[in-house]
């Protein structure tokens, strides 16, 4: 084989490997690390030229939050919404735009969405959000990996926080004022009772 063709087996290999890899979104076991798989490459040092937008400051349980992932164009993305501990995902991902669908993820079926394909994604696509029913944190933040190509992407990619608005009740029980009265009456009688006997 000559020079030449070794060559070009090699830039063909790599225009290949950049353009195919993981082009279906991205798998099941970054629903966690949310890393792709690139093997032998590391995210981007520099801050990345993206920003996480939101459409409100704070959430409400069956009240739709709109996302963009905001900055050039890009082709590959895994987003979710986390707490602070980064462990949980919460909420879920309604109607995919176009080129782009859910991960099943095992702690929440619904609660990530990915890339469909290596089309470009606009800023202008919109990802719709929707709070748990139930369980759901005092705040969440949007987290991305945003991948321009194989070789080009970044980690980390945070919203500003949204915080649970005062009217969520994301099924909390409260207790009216009754049943407050009721228990702590009910709670002083019984401590009586022990300081009596």
């Amino acid at each position: 084989m000559s020079l030449v063709s070794v060559f070009l087996v090699l830039v063909l290999s790599t225009l290949l490997r950049e353009s195919v890899q993981l082009p279906n979104g991205a798998p099941i076991s970054a629903c966690q690390s949310m890393l792709p798989v690139h093997p032998g490459i590391e995210p981007q040092p520099d801050p990345a030229p993206y920003i996480i937008r939101t459409s409100s400051s704070s959430f409400q349980n069956g009240k739709a939050v709109t996302v963009q992932i905001v900055g050039p164009a890009y082709r590959g993305f895994l987003l979710e919404a986390k707490t602070f501990r980064q462990t949980d995902l919460y909420g879920k991902w309604l109607q995919p735009p176009n080129d782009t669908k859910i991960l099943p993820c095992p702690e929440n079926p619904v609660g990530a969405i990915t890339h469909s394909n290596t089309n470009l994604k606009m800023q202008a696509t919109t990802y719709t959000w929707i709070p748990p029913d139930s369980n759901c944190p005092s705040v969440v933040f949007f987290i991305a990996t945003v991948a321009v190509n194989y070789s080009t992407y970044w980690t980390q990619v945070q919203s500003a926080v949204v915080w649970k608005d005062a009217a969520a009740t994301c099924g909390a029980s409260y207790m009216t004022w009754k049943q407050a009265l009721f228990t702590i009456t009910f709670f002083q009688v019984a401590v009586l009772l022990v300081i009596l006997l």
